[in-house]
C-alpha cells in the first residue's frame, strides 16, 4: 500500500508492504525499507535498522495522528495516494494562480450547493455538499475568499477529484 506522510508541511511518500503477522517492510522516499513490528496492542511500532531497533507510539485521530519517538514528538497527517495526489494537485492550482479549488474528494451526487458566485467565503464555511454512500459530505473552505466559479449544480454526478468550486483569495 502506498501513502503519503506530511511531517513539518513537507510530503513522504511511504510503501508498505505486509511481509509476515505483524511484520512490514517500509519504505520512506527513495531510502533503503526497513523492518517494522507493530504490537497491536498498543499502538506501538518497533522499527529495526540492521542491530538496532528504534520504538515508534503512534497516538492522534484520523484527522491528525502523532508519532512519539526517542523523546521527540512529531506531528503527522496521513493521506492515501488517492487523496494526496487530489491535495498536490490543489496545492499547485492554489500556488499557481492565487486561487483554491475545492475538489470533490470521492464519487457522489450533488445534493446542494450552499454559495453563489460572487460569495465572500470565510475559513471553514461549508460551500458544498456531496453525497456518497448514502452519506452527505459537507465540503469546507480550507482557507477565505470569494467565489469565483461554481463547476457543479445539485442533482450532478460527480467523480473524485472533480472541481467543484473555485475561490480567488
Amino acid at each position: 500500500m502506498r501513502y503519503t506522510i506530511e511531517h513539518k508541511g513537507e510530503p513522504h511518500v511511504v510503501d508498505v508492504v505486509v511481509i509476515g503477522p505483524d511484520t512490514y517492510s517500509v519504505r520512506i522516499d527513495d531510502a533503503p525499507a526497513r523492518i517494522v513490528r507493530a504490537d497491536s496492542d498498543a499502538n506501538v511500532l518497533h522499527m529495526i535498522d540492521g542491530l538496532r531497533t528504534r520504538e515508534v507510539r503512534l497516538g492522534g485521530d484520523d484527522a491528525q495522528r502523532f508519532a512519539w519517538s526517542n523523546g521527540s514528538t512529531h506531528a503527522l497527517s496521513v493521506f492515501s495516494a488517492r487523496a494526496a495526489r487530489i491535495r498536490a494537485r490543489k496545492r499547485a492550482t492554489q500556488g499557481a494562480s492565487g486561487a483554491l479549488t475545492i475538489y470533490s474528494p470521492m464519487p457522489g451526487r450533488v445534493v446542494k450547493v450552499l454559495v453563489a458566485k460572487g460569495d465572500s467565503v470565510a475559513v471553514g464555511q461549508g460551500v458544498v455538499i456531496v453525497e456518497a454512500m448514502k452519506m452527505e459530505n459537507e465540503l469546507r473552505a480550507e482557507a477565505a475568499g470569494v467565489v469565483d466559479a461554481i463547476k457543479c449544480a445539485e442533482g450532478d454526478l460527480v467523480g473524485g477529484g472533480d472541481e467543484l468550486v473555485v475561490l480567488s483569495a
